[in-house]
C-alpha cells in the first residue's frame, strides 16, 4: 500500500534531523548543568573527566564488544597507539582545557569560543589542502 503523501513516517523522516540536533543540544545542556553543579561542590576537572571516561566506557563496552566483534581490526601495538595518541589529544586534552577554562572565564564567552572550532577546522582543512567530505 502506497503511502500518502504528508503521512507521519514523511514528517519523520524529513524531521528527524532537526529533532534528533534538538535532542542532542538538550543533552550538552543537561551536561553542562551536571557539570557545572559538580565544579561548585568542589569537583576536580580533570577528576570529573577521569569519571566520565570511566563511566562512557563501561557503558559502550557491551555495545562495541557484541555489535563489532567481527568487523573489528586485529589490535596490532601501531594500532593501538594511534588509538592512545587520539583519545589524549583528541577528546581527553579538549575536555580538560574546556573544563579548565570553564573554571576561569565566563561560560557565555567559553560558548562563544566553542562556535568557532566548526570555523576554525574549516580553515585549517583549506590551508593544508585536505578533501572537505559533507
Amino acid at each position: 500500500m502506497a503511502e500518502k503523501s504528508g503521512s507521519y513516517s514523511d514528517i519523520d523522516r524529513r524531521f528527524k534531523p532537526h529533532i534528533l540536533m534538538v535532542l542532542s543540544q538538550f543533552g550538552y545542556t543537561f551536561l553542562y548543568i551536571f557539570t557545572e553543579a559538580c565544579f561548585n561542590h568542589g569537583m576536580n576537572p580533570h577528576v570529573h573527566i577521569s569519571y566520565r571516561h570511566i563511566v562512557v566506557g563501561i557503558a559502550m563496552f557491551p555495545f562495541v564488544y557484541f555489535l563489532e566483534r567481527k568487523k573489528r581490526p586485529n589490535l596490532r601495538f601501531a594500532l593501538f597507539l594511534e588509538i592512545f595518541v587520539i583519545s589524549i589529544l583528541g577528546v581527553s586534552l579538549t575536555l580538560n582545557m574546556y573544563f579548565v577554562s570553564l573554571r576561569y572565564t565566563s561560560p557565555t564567552s567559553l560558548a562563544a569560543l566553542v562556535n568557532t572550532i566548526a570555523s576554525l577546522t574549516f580553515i585549517i582543512t583549506v590551508l593544508f589542502r585536505l578533501p572537505i567530505e559533507l
